[in-house]
This record gives C-alpha cells, structure tokens and sequence, in this order.
C-alpha cells in the first residue's frame, strides 16, 4: 500500500484572471483537533465579556458562559472499515 504525503506537495494556484501562478507548499489544516482548541479559548479570553444572540434573535448569552466541549480521546476505539465488516483499532 502506498501514499501521498501531502505536506510536501506543491500545490500551483492561479491568481488575477489566470494571469499570475503562485507556487507554494501544502500547509497543515488548522481547523480541528487539539491546538486548534487552544487557539480558540484564547480568542474567547479576549472576547468573554461580549453577547452574541441565540435561538432565533430574541435571547442573547455571554462567550464566556458558552458551554465548552472537550477533544476525545481516540486511542483504543475501532471504525469500522470496508463496508462494516472490518475494524481498525486506533
């Protein structure tokens, strides 16, 4: 079995018509996991004072009393693979 690491890919995109390229690496995806957590109790340390509206507009509540969730643990569940009738233990 064989891969593609994608870190290392260079990726060509096309800016202002089609007119210019850009060549550039494939970053990291930064939209999930434990870091991504991290930077956004930050940004909500800054804000916490601030109310954002909820339901349908007529009901507002602080950041700071949102209720947070958690990253879980994964190591030792299964997925299953193929079409069910597999596991893979992470």
């Amino acid at each position: 079995m064989s891969g593609i690491d994608f870190v290392d890919t260079i990726v060509i995109r096309s800016t202002e018509k089609g007119t210019t390229s850009i060549k550039e690496t494939v970053k990291p995806m930064s939209w999930a996991g434990v870091k991504f957590k991290k930077d956004q109790e930050e940004k909500i340390k800054k804000i916490k004072g601030l109310k954002i509206a909820s339901g349908k507009g007529t009901d507002k509540i602080e950041i700071g009393k949102m209720v947070r969730t958690s990253v879980p643990n994964l190591s030792g569940h299964y997925i299953s693979t193929g079409k069910g009738t597999g596991l893979l233990k992470l």
